[in-house]
């Protein structure tokens, strides 16, 4: 797990419940320390597939500038939140925040607080995305346990909810090995953008050992779609949300049926949908402990 920090920055600021507090201002000490997962950093040497400590500062510069809290509490909750939201590969964010000459007759360097949020806080009212996995190559069963846990350790994906495993034919190309598919209910932060969700997907289909493929639709070690996203409608050459091709596959349906019974699929409710279809491929649901 990396750190970033910013060690005591020292910024002028009109905050404390005295009013001379708040008129004739003091200085105040900033230390932060942000942590991200190692799991979740990207490959590369590039300061865009990181958090930037100078924006970090200018976040902390602002709210102190902008802001005039009675409590510093107050003040270094804002900014560990607010630091907190500038990228989901963040796991904890701490703010401490000291008054560096206080307005008390005692003699002591400094008092303050300190403020800690996790990415548990971060993603409880984040954003809900479905997602399917599936595979067809070497250990199946395998294979869809290293997809979670790589889901797990991500530090971008909490798991709420995951089907069963069913067995399903190939419907595209049918010369190849029946696949192993589940559906995966998850939560992510709520600034999290839906391309930076899809490369941190596909840069997990890589590191299961997922290949380009020859043939489209053919065999693969791992498939992980992102079906469905809360408030995103995108149509573009490389990602589509809410994905295009789910009402046509039973595969999905059928065990996303099972971990969001009241989704709807072109209006009808999915369980519905699947009643009413008919569909060629069989899919049959498996006695395998996840």
């Amino acid at each position: 797990m990396f750190e970033i920090f910013v060690k005591n920055l020292r910024l002028y600021g009109y905050h404390g419940v005295k009013p001379e507090e708040k008129t004739e201002g003091q200085y105040f000490i900033f230390n932060i320390k942000i942590k991200i997962n190692k799991e979740s950093f990207k490959d590369g040497d590039n300061i865009c597939q990181t958090v930037n400590y100078s924006e970090v500062i200018r976040i902390i510069k602002e709210i102190n500038s902008k802001n005039k809290f009675d409590l510093i509490e107050t003040l270094a909750e804002k900014i560990a939140v607010k630091i907190s939201e500038m990228s989901c590969m963040i796991n904890k964010v701490k703010v401490k925040v000291e008054k560096a000459e206080p307005p008390i007759n005692e003699k002591l360097d400094s008092v303050g607080v300190s403020f800690e949020t996790k990415l548990s806080q971060k993603i409880k009212n984040g954003k809900i995305v479905y997602l399917s996995i599936g595979t067809n190559i070497g250990n199946k069963l395998e294979n869809i346990k290293n997809a979670l846990n790589l889901l797990k350790k991500s530090g971008i994906f909490k798991i709420l909810m995951v089907s069963s495993i069913y067995e399903t034919e190939p419907m595209y190309f049918k010369n190849q090995e029946n696949f192993f598919n589940i559906a995966v209910k998850v939560s992510v932060c709520s600034s999290v953008d839906p391309f930076v969700l899809l490369g941190y997907v596909k840069s997990m289909e890589y590191k299961l050992g997922r290949e380009k493929q020859i043939k489209k639709n053919g065999p693969r070690i791992i498939d992980i779609d992102i079906l469905h996203m809360d408030g995103a409608a995108i149509d573009s050459d490389i990602l589509k949300i809410p994905h295009p091709r789910i009402s046509e596959r039973n595969f999905v349906m059928i065990p996303l049926s099972e971990i969001a019974p009241d989704f709807m699929i072109n209006g009808v409710n999915i369980m519905e949908y699947v009643n009413k279809n008919i569909f060629n491929e069989k899919v049959v649901k498996i006695n395998q402990n996840i």
